[in-house]
């Protein structure tokens, strides 16, 4: 289930975007994930004492942790699919290290699609979303299978 050029190209526009403003988008895609799936937050020591939207955009470590998300998935996105290098430290560090199962990723995406709908709704065309949303499942689908490979069952 890959992507066209045409799709990618949508996908890397919207990813300019993003990447003018890394730490604003990312708090806000954090903040959107624990807000709407507050158990997610039980996974991230850091932020588990973090109870209000204004304690979370008060946070530098927050911020901080938003900007290496989504530097990360730029990276991923930006292979088009050619992403195995990329990919396999992700997933072992998610597998082993924090444990974070393939559901929270579909939380996240639900979270990254919101955030680009508020921030960018005149460029987040019905077209670019669906690219977008085609990107992040591959991403998922290959994260899934690597858990797999490592004998995780997230």
């Amino acid at each position: 289930m890959g992507l066209s050029d045409a799709e990618w190209q949508l996908v890397l526009n919207i990813w300019g975007k993003v990447e003018t403003d890394l730490p604003g988008h990312g708090q806000e895609v954090l903040i959107s994930l624990f807000k709407d799936h507050p158990e997610t937050l039980e996974k991230f020591e850091k932020f588990k004492n973090l109870k209000t939207e204004d304690e979370m955009k008060a946070s530098e470590d927050l911020k901080k942790h938003g900007t290496t998300v989504l530097t990360a998935l730029g990276g991923i996105l930006k292979k088009k699919g050619q992403h195995e290098a990329e990919l396999k430290p992700l997933a072992q560090s998610h597998a082993t290290k924090h444990k974070i199962p393939v559901k929270y990723l579909e939380f996240i995406s639900e979270a990254i699609i919101q955030v680009l709908k508020s921030k960018h709704s005149g460029d987040f065309t019905a077209d670019t979303e669906g690219a977008m949303k085609k990107a992040l499942e591959l991403f998922r689908n290959d994260i899934a299978a690597k858990y797999k490979e490592l004998g995780f069952q997230g």
